[in-house]
């Protein structure tokens, strides 16, 4: 490996490791000192490859956390989350918040802009990555699974709208994170499917059929089928597991894809779980 890859290479792995410690003091010193670079060719070397300076990055990783911990955990106070996003103010906070957003913390809250969410947060591309010769597979027997699902259809950006309709379903039928696993289906793959085609259901696994409600969630099932897994820690954003199995592993795996496309189990759910603690496997169907 060159310089040039060494130094890539670090940078991959500084990013994930700022993405996985935001709770911790984060300076341009300890950084740099990870890369084993000068404080000067850190800062360099980080804008060219992230495309914004180090202080930023970490600031935005912050800010994309408290936004979905002011959705998805409503009994913690924005004062709370903003010190956790390392405000010492909220009214810096709500600042930040609204020039990246374009609403305030409360506005978001009440009612999120998720289209400019999405697009402020898919403008950087720079996610952490794993090599992908360290996913372990197994092959196993995936049992018949009867499960409550809302179908998603349109844009992947709009996928949390429909997600808070579905915790909205579970909250007012005592479906709790502790109850039934979570799965997505996965229709389509966004990256080659137009917005407006994008498919997925989001699913809870139940024990007996649901009836009719004002959210449209609908009983359904994922057949018993033989599958390979795989496992992903950390962000869902960017599920690597997924393309892993289908562009690395099945085609040498002597396997064909089965019928039914990929789903996804999201192992820990709810808003107490932080997004380097998550824990999703990836099932591909095959056939027999």
């Amino acid at each position: 490996m060159n310089t040039s890859e060494n130094h890539t290479q670090s940078l991959e792995n500084i990013v994930a490791f700022i993405f996985t410690n935001l709770d911790e003091t984060l300076t341009v010193e300890s950084l740099s000192q990870h890369c084993r670079l000068s404080k000067f060719h850190f800062h360099r070397q980080f804008h060219a490859y992230t495309g914004i300076n180090v202080g930023r990055f970490i600031q935005l990783a912050r800010l994309k956390r408290a936004s979905l911990q002011l959705v998805f955990n409503r009994q913690r106070r924005i004062t709370d989350i903003a010190m956790d996003a390392s405000f010492d103010y909220p009214e810096s906070f709500a600042r930040a918040f609204r020039r990246k957003y374009r609403q305030s913390p409360t506005q978001f809250r009440r009612k999120p802009d998720w289209q400019t969410w999405w697009i402020a947060h898919h403008e950087n591309k720079i996610h952490p990555k794993k090599e992908f010769n360290t996913m372990h597979v197994d092959i196993i027997d995936f049992p018949e699974t009867l499960v409550a699902a809302l179908e998603h259809h349109g844009p992947e950006s709009q996928t949390y709208n429909t997600s808070m309709k579905f915790i909205e379903w579970r909250k007012e039928n005592g479906v709790s994170p502790e109850k039934g696993n979570t799965y997505g289906i996965h229709y389509t793959d966004p990256k080659n499917t137009f917005p407006e085609d994008f498919r997925l259901d989001i699913c809870v696994s139940i024990e007996k059929e649901v009836g009719e409600n004002p959210q449209g969630v609908v009983n359904k099932s994922i057949p018993a089928c033989r599958c390979a897994m795989a496992r992903h820690t950390g962000s869902r954003d960017h599920v690597i597991a997924a393309k892993f199995l289908a562009y690395e592993w099945l085609p040498g795996s002597g396997e064909e894809m089965g019928d039914f496309p990929l789903f996804f189990h999201y192992v820990n759910v709810g808003p107490g779980v932080r997004e380097q603690d998550m824990i999703t496997d990836v099932y591909m169907p095959l056939k027999d």
